[in-house]
Order: structure tokens, then sequence, then C-alpha cells
């Protein structure tokens, strides 16, 4: 269907259930697609005036990814479905089993362009909110789902196309959400669907391989203990292992943070003195300090996460929300990045080694919403306490965000204070 048969069928459709008995099949209209309008009739959703509610903010979003299971085998669904194997520009989406939007990813344009339709991470679009739409009406069917163009219910979607396909645990059934790529016009095809069910298959491949080796039965929920993780952004660091997330002090996350962004380097004694402290700090308050943090890790991790004698380095797996910020930020995924932001790193350190990070970290990741073109991930950066009081980013907002953005008044206010 052309784009011009797609309009003309639509206001066939509109006219249809506008005055049409419930139910009644839409002409030229695919089965799924009619029964879908009509549920969302049904509902009472005026075509004109959807609107897909955003249910989570940056830190519920943020819990939300951690806990959910995709968050582990997003790497494989980026890999299939990023890479541009139509020849077009697209979005990946990833939502979770209500149909919120837990990752939004792809083309810049085209993340500007959902931002205006509230296609972003944090909104729900299941159809009962958002009308036919691929990843809502592949939740609803529990099936893989093609919507393209005019077939939307919505008409600000008229002009999209997206393939969706539902992902299932692989030992309990369990639906935990959807793969989703969307698009123009071009993306209305059939091989757009065949994509996305084949990331879908890798994906659950994926689960299957982590489900068995943590030897997990069917029916059982609970997964395996993840790694530790280290938070250090923001004035209180923790450590979260075996499901407990406890206080951390400030030295041990010190140390901490300097072996776990820089793996390679495994620095003696003297070298994380130096890192440490610039007023010449004992090598041996170091070794001591060293061996209380291993007793801390091996009694907290019981054995997963532990440090070698000098030179030291991490034995084990530890994961950190600095080193998140970090990836996102060197993937071009500044948006994550930003939503990871949950402050300055470790805010009450002077150790040297911590605030040459700190400023780096902080300036790549200001450089990248000031010079890249995702207005929605400058608008949450100048939401965070940096953002609020740095000047060129409230006036880069002001010049960016248009007339009827939602989030340009909020700019506007912030520019004005700051120019005093």
């Amino acid at each position: 269907m052309t784009s011009g048969e797609s309009t003309r069928a639509r206001e066939d459709w509109l006219a249809q259930t506008a005055g049409a008995a419930v139910g009644t099949p839409l002409p030229g209209a695919r089965e799924l697609v009619s029964s879908s309008w009509w549920r969302a009739r049904r509902t009472g959703l005026d075509p004109d005036r959807v609107a897909p509610p955003v249910v989570a903010d940056a830190s519920d979003l943020r819990a939300r990814r951690e806990a959910h299971p995709l968050a582990a085998v997003l790497p494989t669904a980026r890999r299939l479905l990023l890479a541009e194997p139509l020849g077009v520009p697209v979005l990946m989406a990833v939502s979770d089993a209500d149909g919120t939007l837990l990752w939004v990813e792809g083309d810049a344009g085209l993340r500007r362009a959902a931002d205006r339709m509230a296609f972003t991470e944090g909104a729900r679009w299941s159809e009962d909110v958002a009308g036919t739409n691929a990843p809502g009406t592949a939740l609803a069917l529990g099936r893989p789902v093609r919507v393209s163009q005019g077939e939307h219910y919505a008409t600000a979607v008229a002009g999209w196309s997206c393939s969706a396909a539902p992902v299932r645990h692989p030992l309990t059934g369990e639906v935990l959400g959807v793969l989703d790529l969307t698009g123009g016009e071009d993306l209305g095809r059939e091989r757009a669907l065949e994509f996305v069910q084949a990331a879908v298959g890798a994906v659950e491949a994926e689960l299957r391989v982590v489900a068995l080796r943590r030897r997990l039965a069917p029916g059982v929920a609970a997964p395996a203990p993840s790694a530790p993780r280290l938070c250090v952004l923001g004035p209180a660091p923790t450590l979260t292992a075996d499901g407990q997330t406890r206080p951390l002090s400030l030295r041990h996350s010190e140390v901490l943070l300097l072996l776990a962004l820089a793996p390679a380097s495994a620095p003696t004694a003297a070298q994380l003195a130096a890192e440490l402290d610039d007023r010449d700090l004992a090598p041996v308050s170091v070794r001591a300090e060293v061996h209380r943090l291993r007793a801390v890790l091996r009694d907290r991790t019981h054995g997963g996460l532990d440090l070698s004698p000098a030179p030291y380095r991490l034995v084990g797996e530890l994961r950190c929300d600095a080193l998140d910020v970090r990836t996102a930020l060197r993937a071009g995924r500044v948006r994550e990045a930003v939503a990871d932001w949950s402050g300055d790193l470790l805010p009450g350190s002077d150790a040297p080694g911590v605030r040459d990070l700190r400023e780096e970290l902080l300036l790549e990741l200001r450089s990248a919403v000031l010079e890249g073109d995702d207005d929605r991930a400058l608008l949450e950066f100048s939401r965070t306490e940096a953002g609020r009081r740095d000047v060129v980013v409230a006036r880069d907002l002001v010049a960016r965000l248009g007339p009827g953005d939602p989030g340009r008044a909020e700019a506007l206010a912030r520019w004005e204070r700051l120019r005093g």
C-alpha cells in the first residue's frame, strides 16, 4: 500500500469506526488491524488525542532497567537491529511486559521525531493507552506484529512503520517484553519483521544459556545473584552484592573505583598511594587499607570479588555505575548515559586520581549532550545538579527546543534565572 493509499484507507476507517456497528470489518484492512482498531475505539481513545503516558522518570527507569532480564541480552539486540541491516535509518525499542519503553536507541533524527509523539524511554505504549502499534499490539496478541503507517490508530503515528515481537522466558514461556524496529515508510515491509523475529530468537537463545548455566528450573523466576555493583555517582557510595546494598567507606570506594576504571594498570602500593593522596601517603598505609578492603569484599561477596596481591588487580567481575555511563557515552548512547548519571563521581573525595576521573567523566557527558543532536538528552542533563547551574546548557536548550515543546518553558525559566 502506497502512502497515498494508506492515507485514504485510514480516512475510511476513521469514518467507519465513528459510525458503524462495533466490530464491523474495516474495508481493506487486515484482520489484525481491524480488530485492534475496534479494541482501541471501545476504550474511548480519540485517535487525534492519543497521549501515551510517561510512567517512569529517570530514577525509576534506571531501577527498571537494572532489574529487567532483557538488560543482560541488550548488546545482542543492538548488534542485530542497530547495524542498519535494512539500509534505512531505524530505532530499536525494548519494552517490558506492560509496554513501558525501557530503551529507545538508534538514528538521532528519528529519535527527535519520536520524542514529539512520546515514543520515548519511560513512556507506556500498551495498546489500551496508545491504540494500534507494533509493540503494544504484539503484547496484546502475544505474537509478532507489523503495523505500517496509516494502520496505526493514533493520528500522530500514521507516518511511521514498526515491527515488533514478544520475547519470552525460555524456560517458563512468560512474556518478558518486546523487541521493536521503528522507522519510516521503508520499514513497513515483511523483511523488517523477519529481522525482529531473528533477533528475538537469538536473544531467547542467549537467555536460555544464561538460565541453564544458573541451573534454573522451569517456573523459577529469581535469577542467580548478579555481579557486585559499585555505586559512586552521588555523595553516598554503596556496594551491592547478593541482593544487599550497603554503604562503603570513601577510601574503599576510591580504591575500587580506581581499579575498576583502569583494570589494565595494576598499580603498585606506591602508585596507588599517589592516586589516593597528593601528600606523600605511605605505601604501607595503602597496603593496610587494601588488606581491610579485601576482608570486606570476601565477607560481602562470599569470595566472588577479591583483590590480588600487589600490583593490585580486581579478581572477579565488578559492575560500576560510573563505568556504565562512560561505556554508554563511548557507544554513542547519550540519553542512556544521562539517565544513568545520578550525581558527581564521589564528590566527597579529594584523591588526585578520583578528581581527574570526576572532571573527565563530567566533561565527556557535558560535551556529548552539547555537541550531539539529542534534544531530550540535553533536557534531561539540564535537570541534573551539574546541568542546572550550567549557563551554556540552558542557552543551547532554549535555542534547540521549538515553540510548543513541553520542555521549552522549563528551559526558558532556567535560562532567565542563570542570566540573573
